[in-house]
């Protein structure tokens, strides 16, 4: 004989299913990934467990750049189970401080925001000359032969490899030779450079009939505050 259920059991039955639902609970949702080099990707995965009382999957995870790569646990996570979000930040060509979120749903609407966050050091830091707490790509550049009637410019990047903020206050030059830099401090790990134009080089002519100018860079590194830059021209 078939049994069936008072109707109002049956309702509070299918009410009960149609409200279970899974439920992402992470462990952090923010992480520091502390300093890297230009070279090291960055890797870190968020893990979490499903604290809801059905199965929950993940079916989207967007970041807010292109250099973050986001991936994820694709499977239906069960109640109580565990799943992950890995999360790898693309470091070449990119160095300073960070800061990256990547946004996560669920079938169920659920929506999540991690971040990870950490600081780049600058190549130059490794293969550059350092002068205090700057590491410039070169203290003496060849610049080239010159065209008759060019003017000279030229540039020379520098990274902060310090602990602190520098500011360049002041930059001495020949007559004639116009220098460009950064008007507000360098923070760790940011790059910044010097831009050097003459526009009259062979008034700057050295004795060989090349062209030689010297730069002094006057800064508020507490290390060395004095760096000198030499910039040749071919004759």
């Amino acid at each position: 004989m078939r049994r069936h259920l008072p109707l109002a059991a049956a309702v509070l039955l299918a009410a009960a299913s149609a409200s279970a639902q899974g439920q992402l609970a992470f462990d952090a949702l923010d992480h520091d990934l502390g300093r890297l080099s230009e070279s090291e990707p960055g890797r870190h995965t968020f893990s979490f467990s499903n604290a809801g009382d059905a199965p929950v999957r993940l079916v989207e995870a967007e970041s807010n750049c292109g250099c973050t790569v986001p991936s994820y646990t694709s499977d239906p996570v069960a109640p109580g189970g565990t799943g992950g979000v890995s999360v790898v930040y693309e470091t070449a060509g990119r160095p300073g401080p960070f800061e990256r979120a990547v946004r996560v749903r669920t079938d169920a609407g659920q929506a999540v925001t991690l971040r990870i966050s950490g600081s780049v050091e600058p190549a130059l830091v490794a293969s550059g000359q350092r002068v205090g707490s700057l590491a410039f790509e070169t203290l003496n550049k060849d610049v080239g032969p010159l065209e008759p009637g060019a003017a000279l410019q030229t540039s020379v990047r520098f990274a902060n490899a310090g602990p602190r903020p520098v500011r360049i206050e002041r930059v001495e030059a020949p007559l004639g030779v116009d220098v460009a830099f950064p008007d507000r401090p360098v923070f760790p790990d940011n790059v910044a450079g010097v831009f050097v134009t003459a526009e009259d080089p062979a008034a700057l002519a050295a004795p060989d009939g090349g062209v030689e100018i010297t730069l002094v860079l006057h800064t508020t590194d507490a290390q060395e505050p004095t760096k000198r830059l030499t910039l040749r021209a071919a004759p």
